[in-house]
């Protein structure tokens, strides 16, 4: 018998204007890197002293387990974007195996093109030398053009699939 256990990412991001009207939306799902397996599969025995932050990045590069792809880098950190989840967050989602993450970037916070974001463990101002703050990684299908009084709200879900 095979076993269906996993891990499933669903990031949506949406960008409102000074107006409150929604200017881009933007649906993907993430990748788990090297190190969220090691995260997530230790939580039934050893919980988690993680505290759970992101950070946005501009850079194309495909999300990946490992090397680049796993982690916002340096040369591509978007500036400010390290920030810890809104009040409440993270949480369980709408059943018993998701837990959501949710990140409000307001205006001024964060600007410019963001391509990819990274949920991490960290608050460090800047990107990462390696993936070894990472647990996942999503790349957005398309840029998301953040002007200084837009709001952009990330919100992740991390589905833990059984049998």
């Amino acid at each position: 018998m095979k076993s269906a256990t996993g891990i499933r990412g669903h990031v949506v991001a949406e960008l409102r204007g000074p107006d409150g009207r929604l200017k881009c939306r933007r649906e993907v799902h993430n990748l788990v890197t090297d190190v969220g397996d090691a995260l997530f599969g230790g939580l039934p025995v050893g919980g988690s002293n993680w505290t759970y932050r992101m950070k946005l990045g501009s850079a194309s590069t495909a999300a990946a387990k490992n090397g680049a792809g796993s982690f916002v880098a340096v040369g591509d950190y978007v500036s400010g974007s390290a920030q810890a989840m809104d009040a409440t967050w993270p949480k369980a989602g709408a059943s018993a195996n998701v837990a959501q993450f949710k990140r409000t970037y307001a205006a001024g916070e964060a600007t410019g093109t963001i391509r990819r974001v990274g949920l991490v463990d960290n608050a460090t101002d800047a990107g990462e030398a390696d993936a070894t703050h990472t647990a996942a990684m999503a790349v957005f299908t398309g840029d998301i053009d953040k002007g200084a009084g837009d709001t952009l709200t990330v919100t992740w879900d991390i589905t833990f699939l059984g049998a």
